[in-house]
């Protein structure tokens, strides 16, 4: 019989010695396997929350060019990578080659054709504001409207539109088990730049995109327009066309916690936070470094136990300001969303969203960027499906969007998306015809 079962002569004390001898045994045996930490396995809102207040980087001890592994795990990892990645970030072949922090400059206009009178009222929502230009050059500790301040001027960044992007999406769930593939082209104009719209007449108009999917087979030719507006407090209008229904539909833009396109992020999550600024509540926690893939050299490879993350990518430190959002209505799906915003650029590292259920680890995300610059001397690759002249976006100086992991905790499940992202210009004329509706069907592009 096994030792630690009760036979009949044992005392009910003597099997409670034995029981907690047995639960202590597995407890030392859990810590003590290879590559495995009980902190590991806290995904929690607090646990993040002690992460950031107490977990300091010493920075000093990474060098440019040098390759981290797992063996650099407790020495310098684990104060760079939030705590709530560690349990995909770190596994046992993992290579992450760090390169110098560096300076990115902005675009040689930007902040010179701003237009002065914007503000925020009472929640926090920018007022009055037209582009050209970080909305607020400052962000101060003890400013209580700095949480929002930060998330306008990422909404705001540099980069964030006037390109062409052609996309492959992976689904996949648990053991990297491929569910579905996507492929698609999203197409991004800005229409208020600062004095002036991109299109006389449009002036109420912030951007415009379309979204085409060429695969899979149930979703080819399908095409999702959306407007945002300048105006905050104004919902986006949406408009999706599906073939086999010829003519365009209405979409519901107040519906931003669904999932999109069965990926697993839900609306609000683009760039860490795509939602309303008055439907939450605001904390600035403060600035902190972190690692982030903020100029990769291409698209990275998947790698990790599931084959959720970036595997060989370049990372480099980065400051950022870190952000908690708390949404106010109670049937949001979340909780809070913490989010790491880069000090200079503006463009979201890491996003983590916790389950109003439980406070536990819902969704997260995290984003590869390539700066423009280096387009000439590492351009990134090709999709699979279209060629591109990568040198149109030489000149620019912005940083464009190569790709995001998307994590579900709860699935568990996983999106990884590489984008093939170039800089593209439109002139009025062909903005009005690039995104009208009749073009939605009859597909002249």
């Amino acid at each position: 019989m096994n030792k630690y079962l009760l036979s009949s002569r044992q005392s009910p004390m003597h099997s409670r010695q034995i029981v907690k001898k047995s639960m202590i045994g597995g407890v030392v045996a859990l810590l003590t396997m290879p590559g495995l930490s009980l902190a590991d396995t806290d995904q929690s809102y607090q646990s993040l929350r002690d992460w950031i207040d107490n977990s300091r980087p010493g920075i000093e001890s990474l060098t440019a060019g040098e390759h981290l592994t797992i063996k650099d795990r407790g020495n310098k990892l684990e104060a760079l990578i939030p705590h709530t990645a560690w349990k995909y970030y770190f596994f046992d072949d993992m290579d992450m080659e760090v390169s110098a922090s560096r300076s990115y400059p902005v675009p040689d206009e930007w902040g010179k054709k701003m237009v002065d009178g914007y503000k925020l009222d009472e929640d926090g929502t920018l007022i009055g504001f037209t582009g050209g230009g970080f909305p607020f050059s400052e962000i101060k500790t003890d400013d209580p409207f700095a949480g929002q301040k930060v998330i306008w001027n990422m909404l705001w960044r540099p980069g964030a539109n006037d390109y062409d992007m052609p996309m492959v999406t992976w689904l996949r769930g648990e053991s990297g088990k491929l569910d579905r593939v996507m492929e698609y082209t999203s197409v991004n104009t800005t229409y208020a730049r600062g004095d002036h719209s991109l299109v006389p007449g449009y002036e109420e108009v912030k951007s415009k995109q379309v979204m085409e999917f060429r695969s899979p087979r149930d979703m080819a030719g399908a095409k999702d327009m959306s407007i945002r507006y300048v105006d905050h407090h104004r919902e986006n209008s949406g408009w999706l066309y599906m073939p086999a229904q010829r003519k365009p539909r209405r979409t519901l833009a107040s519906e931003r916690t669904g999932e999109l396109m069965g990926m697993d992020m839900i609306r609000e999550d683009s760039n860490g936070f795509g939602g309303k600024t008055y439907e939450n509540n605001w904390e600035y926690l403060g600035k902190r470094k972190i690692l982030a893939t903020i100029n990769v050299k291409t698209n990275p490879e998947f790698g990790g136990e599931s084959l959720w993350v970036p595997h060989k990518a370049r990372w480099e430190v980065r400051d950022t300001h870190v952000v908690l959002i708390k949404p106010k209505s109670e049937d949001h799906p979340y909780s809070a969303r913490i989010v790491f915003v880069d000090a200079e650029t503006y463009w979201t590292h890491w996003m983590f969203a916790f389950d109003k259920k439980d406070d536990q680890l819902l969704r997260m995300n995290q984003h590869f960027l390539k700066y423009s610059e280096d387009y000439d001397k590492e351009p990134p690759q090709q999709a699979s499906y279209i060629k591109q002249d990568f040198s149109k976006s030489v000149g620019h100086k912005v940083f464009l969007h190569l790709g995001e992991t998307d994590i579900n905790a709860k699935k568990p499940h996983a999106t990884m998306t590489h984008c093939f992202t170039n800089k593209k210009a439109f002139t009025a004329a062909r903005a009005k015809q690039f995104y009208s509706l009749r073009n939605m069907i009859s597909g002249r592009r």
